[in-house]
């Protein structure tokens, strides 16, 4: 009973911080969108224990929230940041691990937020961690994560089509990703390009409908 009745406060807590995102950043808020969707894409192809590819399926989302202590000068800067700004960044992965720690959230969520961005090589960060010693949450999460962020469009950046992303992460396999994860992500690397295509034309729809609810609320004021 306990272990339901926490997984139900997890799933609560995870939308009510979704929310929060959205509120934040619209690009960030579709962005999570899909990184749960491309996880668990994932996790089913590696035939992962339903619990694993049900949980995974929820937390990933809170991969970044970390970020919410990070300036949007940062965040949003149209150019390469500098070490300084670069070294300030790298620490939303702690604070999105500590987050989750004080909010009560499992080893899964944790361990995607403090390590998907460590590099199968061990060139990655916070630890430098390699091979298996990064959590299979962490390595899934990893290579979805870079997937969408080439696709997707920002101030600081332009998008890259479906098969140049294809191309960057093949380029990485051994190295940033996991060979293994590459491979479940090549096999479905289709259904991908569907769920990021929809999910953003979906998501754009969803969020101005939203936005003119909030406009009608505080003018009914």
């Amino acid at each position: 009973m306990g272990n339901i009745i926490h997984k139900k406060y997890q799933k609560l807590v995870s939308y009510i911080l979704e929310f929060f995102i959205r509120l934040y950043d619209k690009d960030t808020w579709l962005h999570i969108k899909r990184i749960k969707l491309y996880s668990k894409e994932i996790a089913l192809e590696l035939e992962c224990p339903i619990s694993f590819i049900s949980e995974i399926s929820l937390v990933s989302s809170l991969h970044d929230l970390g970020k919410i202590f990070i300036s949007k000068k940062i965040l949003n800067k149209n150019g390469k940041l500098t070490k300084e700004e670069f070294d300030q960044m790298k620490k939303h992965s702690l604070y999105g691990e500590k987050i989750l720690l004080y909010l009560g959230f499992g080893k899964v969520a944790k361990n995607i937020a403090l390590y998907h961005h460590e590099h199968f090589d061990g060139n990655g960060y916070p630890k430098g961690l390699k091979s298996d010693s990064i959590p299979i949450e962490a390595r899934i999460v990893a290579l979805v994560d870079v997937y969408d962020a080439l696709r997707q469009k920002r101030c600081y950046k332009k998008s890259f089509s479906h098969e140049k992303a294809i191309e960057i992460i093949k380029s990485q396999e051994g190295k940033q990703f996991e060979r293994i994860v590459v491979k479940a992500f090549l096999k479905n690397n289709r259904k991908f390009n569907e769920i990021f295509e929809k999910m953003s034309l979906e998501g754009e729809k969803n969020y101005n409908r939203l936005k003119i609810i909030e406009k009608i609320k505080v003018f009914a004021k």
